[in-house]
């Protein structure tokens, strides 16, 4: 198990370097380096924070491009890089979390890993004041909560290609069928 983790490690890390990239140069390159570009990416990142927050999990992969702009978006705020330990500590939690045991036989169910990830970065992203409320937290503990909010991003993003059903990659494309396929990969050699 452990090579095929650092192996998709290593290839996250490149994958979501290139998104994020394309991301700079498209996106946020609507407005010149400095203080307008700043205010782009935070504007991208609320905005797919609030997409994040009101959004229900769905089998359809729906969250594949906020969860992604906001990693990026959250990511250059901070001044973050998402390397290699950062993808390898989201799978291995991943991998964990899928064999936790259920309450349901208490009547308390704990969801999937996708939905308790979920629970985690909303609440993260109410933390941050990315929403319509007030958040009673100061300026460096708002920047704690987006970096929570990194961690339950990275974690759903994948937790939501573990559960997509039947990934077809299309050649060339590296979208969330070909992220799909490799988190399925990973997974079934956790079980």
């Amino acid at each position: 198990m452990q090579p095929q983790l650092d192996h998709l490690a290593a290839e996250l890390t490149e994958w979501f370097d290139s998104v994020s990239d394309l991301t700079q140069k498209s996106l946020f390159g609507i407005a010149p380096e400095g203080p307008h570009r700043d205010a782009v990416v935070v504007d991208s990142m609320i905005r797919n924070a609030r997409i994040i927050y009101r959004a229900e999990l769905d089998s359809e992969g729906k969250l594949y491009s906020p969860l992604c702009f906001f990693l990026v978006a959250a990511c250059r705020h901070l001044g973050a890089r998402l390397g290699t330990g950062h993808w390898r500590a989201a799978l291995e939690t991943l991998c964990q979390s899928q064999q936790l045991p259920g309450l349901e036989a208490f009547g308390l169910p704990s969801g999937t890993p996708a939905w308790r990830f979920k629970a985690e970065l909303d609440a993260a992203i109410e933390q941050a004041g990315l929403i319509d409320r007030t958040s009673l937290l100061n300026k460096g503990d708002r920047k704690v909560a987006i970096g929570l909010g990194v961690n339950w991003a990275m974690r759903l993003l994948l937790a939501c290609a573990a559960d997509y059903p039947n990934p077809v990659e299309s050649p060339g494309h590296k979208d969330f069928s070909w992220l799909a396929t490799r988190v399925q990969a990973a997974m079934a050699v956790c079980k």
